[in-house]
Order: structure tokens, then sequence, then C-alpha cells
């Protein structure tokens, strides 16, 4: 099998190994780029979708909210197999070895000099190779006669000592990351037009008459047959038959008369505003790292980002979220914690109501190995029904046997109509 050929690529494009380096560094960097992009477009669908963005006119069905919070959650498990990918390519750019320059090429040896030629005689015995010598200069060629005993082989001239090995080149600072432009506001929907009614179909305009058809010419007449006289006489010549001539085409119909376009129809009345049933909704936030929760106790939220209706109560800075009795809530959480050592290390967080935990909402995420601190995220989301009476309280809770700082906790809670 013949073995592929490099194509011939014009102009040439010398990239030594500094420069291989830097390329996969920024290739790195862009890929994180654009992981950001995607994280950042997942966190602003989940705010349109309840609400919180400018934009939307109908509001969103449980079944719309559960949607795109499963789309968000798997988006978001796949940005973090890629990260970790991501990590380990960025490792193993940072601990490529680097070489210095080829060293000077060492002088040659020097040559020995060629033995002199033995005398002629009768062929000997091969004596022992003799220990290698100085090669002579060549001598005069004897006459010629039996051959002679071999000569001893000279010795190798020395090897000339290996070059020293290049200075390795220090390598240059990394440039500093420019900050990412701010993202312009989305721009109002206009209202679409309303479309006219069609126009009735004009009337089809009369057939033309068909035009006379020719006449058919005449038969020519058949020839004589032949007398028989035991022997069949030869068959007559054919009579000519003549064509009559094509009649003459009609003339075409007059094209009818195109109908009058129909009027517009009135424009129907606009129908009634639907029901909000997502008037009522918080998203709370703590987006820096938390002082250490123990174990058990709540997390707190200090910045109330959103909170609409009476159906949920919260006070900047507090742990406790009050639900109204007798409602239906969507609720859906994340948070993430750093780990000082990384691998088989596992964090967990969960929701209580009243002090239970809600089944199903608590996340546990084991850290994976990597060069320094581990990040292990932890998403969970659920729909409860709150009881009569006194309003319910809702926590988010540290349910690690350890206490843990957390970093950018957030909570969503819809009431459901």
């Amino acid at each position: 099998m013949s073995q592929a050929n490099i194509p011939n690529i014009t102009p040439d494009i010398t990239v030594n190994l500094d420069d291989a380096l830097n390329l996969l560094l920024v290739s790195v960097a862009l890929e994180e780029l654009g992981l950001s992009h995607i994280i950042n477009a997942e966190a602003e669908k989940l705010q349109y979708i309840i609400g919180t963005l400018p934009g939307l006119s109908t509001p969103a069905t449980v079944s719309d909210l559960l949607a795109i919070n499963s789309s968000v959650r798997d988006t978001i498990a796949q940005a973090i197999k890629y990260e970790y990918l991501l990590s380990n390519k960025l490792v193993n750019i940072i601990d490529t070895p680097l070489r210095g320059a080829t060293g000077a090429t060492g002088d040659p040896g020097i040559d020995g000099t060629t033995g002199n030629t033995g005398p002629n005689g009768s062929t000997g015995a091969t004596g022992a190779t003799g220990s290698a010598g100085i090669g002579g200069v060549a001598g005069a060629t004897g006459t010629t006669g039996t051959t002679g005993a071999t000569g001893a082989t000279g010795t190798n001239g020395l090897v000339g000592p290996t070059g020293l090995a290049g200075v390795t080149g220090s390598t240059g600072a990394s440039g500093t990351t420019g900050n990412t432009g701010n993202t312009g506001a989305t721009g109002a929907t206009g209202t679409p037009g309303i479309t006219g009614p069609t126009g009735a179909t004009g009337t089809t305009g009369v057939t033309g008459a068909s035009g006379v058809n020719g006449n058919t010419g005449a038969t020519g007449a058949t020839g004589a047959t032949g007398i028989c006289l035991c022997v069949t006489g030869p068959t007559g010549p054919t009579g000519a038959s003549v064509t009559g001539a094509t009649g003459v085409t009609g003339a075409t119909g007059v094209t009818g008369v195109t109908g009058a376009t129909g009027a517009t129809g009135t424009t129907g009345p606009t129908g009634a505003t639907g029901v909000q049933i997502t008037e009522n909704n918080a998203f709370l936030q703590f987006p820096a790292f938390t002082p250490l929760i123990n174990p058990g106790d709540p997390i707190p939220f200090n910045t109330d980002t959103t909170l609409n209706g009476t159906a949920i109560t919260h006070a900047p800075g507090s742990t406790d979220i009050f639900l109204a009795p007798d409602q239906t809530y969507y609720i859906s959480y994340r948070t993430k914690t750093e780990l000082p050592t990384p691998g088989n290390i596992i964090a967990q967080v969960g929701l209580e109501l009243n002090g239970a935990i809600i089944p199903g909402t608590n996340s546990t995420s084991q850290s994976f190995p990597n060069n320094g601190q581990a990040i292990t995220s932890l998403i969970s989301n659920t729909i409860i029904n709150t009881a009569s009476g006194a309003p319910s309280l809702l926590t988010l809770n540290n349910l690690d046997a350890v206490a843990r700082s957390y970093d950018l906790t957030t909570i969503s809670i819809v009431k459901l109509q």
C-alpha cells in the first residue's frame, strides 16, 4: 500500500513549537468564551420563560416551564463535560517540554593515512587481523604476481565531540484577556398587520367555436385482377389514393372580461386578554461566596432580583421564603461549591418545606480530578402543593456532613394558577 502524500501548500507556513503552543492556548480561550456565551443564553432563556425579561406576550404554561428547564439542564450538563475536556487540554499544553536551539555540529575526525602495499609473493595462509593503525600514504603498485598476504587494517579516525545543547529560550508572558462587551438590549417586536381577505375570482370567458373539418378525399380505384390459367397472374398496380385538403381552422373565441375584485371584509373584534398564570414569581440569589454554612443549616439569599405578586414573601439577606397556603408552585435552584481536595468528595444540598426535605430535590455531586481545587455544580427542580392554614416556610439547606461555602446560588419560584 502506498503512503499518503502531504499536498504542496503555497505560500510556505512555518510554525515552531512555541507558536504551536500559543495557538493551542488561544483555541482553549476561544472555546471557554463560547461556553460562557452558551451558559449566559441558557440563563436568559429561563428569565424569559418566567417573565423576568420583556417580550413574552403569552404567559408560559407548566409544560413550557418543564420543557425549558429540562433543555437548560441538559445543556449545562454537556457544558460541564466539555469544560472537563478543556481543562485536560490546557494541562497537556502547559506540561509540554520546551526545547532549545540545536547545538553546533562537532568537527569531523582526522582521516587515517593509507598503509603501504605489501610485496608480491606466493599465497600463504591468511594472517590474523592486526590492531587498527594509522593508515599510511598509498604506496606504488607492485608487479603482478601471486596474491600477497592481506595488509593490516588501519584504525578509524577519532569521532569529533558533540556540540553543546543550546540554552532554552524563556517563555513570553501571556497577553491579558480583553473585557467582554455589554450585550445590547433586544428591540421590541412590531405588531403584525392584519391580512385582508382574498377577492372573488372573475368569471371564465366564453370558449371560441371549433373550426369546420375538411372533406375526406376520394379513394383511388382498385386495379383489375389478372386472368387465372392454372397459374396466378400478376397483381395489378394499386390505384392512387388522393388525400383531401385539410379544412380551415376556426377562429379563436374572444376572451371573457375579468370580473371585478370583491370588497374587503371588515376586521373582526380583538379577542379578550388571557389570564396571566405566572403573575406571582420570584428570582432570588446570592451572587458571591456565602459564609460557611454548617451541616443542616439553610443558605441565605441577599438579593431579590425579581419578586412579583403577594403569594411569595422574602426579605433580602434572609434564609426564609414564605409561600401562600393552598397553592401550587414550581421551584428550581442551582449552586456550586469549591472542594479543597480533588476527587472522591461529595457535596449535597436540598429543599426543605416546613423543616422536612422535599422528596427528590436533594442534589448530590462528586468532584472529579483536576489540578488545584475541584468545582462541583448542584441543580434540581420540583412542583409542590402548600398546606392549608398558615404560610409554608421554604429553605435551601446544606445537607453535607461538613460546613461549606456556596457560590452563585439562585432559586426561581413560580406560583401556578
